[in-house]
């Protein structure tokens, strides 16, 4: 995977890390391999950007193949409802990832998928850096 994170930090503070690593690929890797461990197969592409404090993390591919012969005929809602299921239940790792990674708290997580673009979201709204 390669590292094509995009950030804006014009609206807000600058994530704290060691100048050897990039904060938004270990978001990225993470989220891949939560997804991966989670529903069975991981995304090909994961792109994290920061906004403020609004970290999305961009998802492409990892469908798996009944969800996608799913969704090619018709069913897509049945794979997003699937899909924000099996989310609930990652939700936690998620979250503690993010948080061990940026050093802040998530005050929310959000997921969207549409399985017949080939693409999910996970988006985590940090609490207010007060430092």
């Amino acid at each position: 995977m390669r590292d094509d994170t995009a950030v804006d930090m014009s609206d807000g503070p600058q994530l704290e890390t060691p100048a050897h690593r990039s904060p938004l690929l270990e978001i990225s890797n993470a989220m891949v391999g939560i997804h991966k461990r989670t529903f069975g197969r991981g995304p090909t592409k994961a792109r994290t950007s920061v906004t403020g404090d609004l970290v999305v993390c961009l998802l492409e591919g990892g469908f798996t193949r009944a969800e996608e012969t799913l969704a090619q005929s018709g069913h897509v809602d049945s794979v997003v409802q699937t899909r924000l299921r099996l989310h609930a239940l990652a939700e936690e790792e998620m979250i503690a990832t993010v948080e061990q990674i940026v050093g802040r708290t998530v005050r929310s997580v959000m997921s969207a998928s549409r399985p017949d673009q080939d693409v999910q979201i996970e988006a985590f709204v940090l609490e207010a850096d007060h430092g």
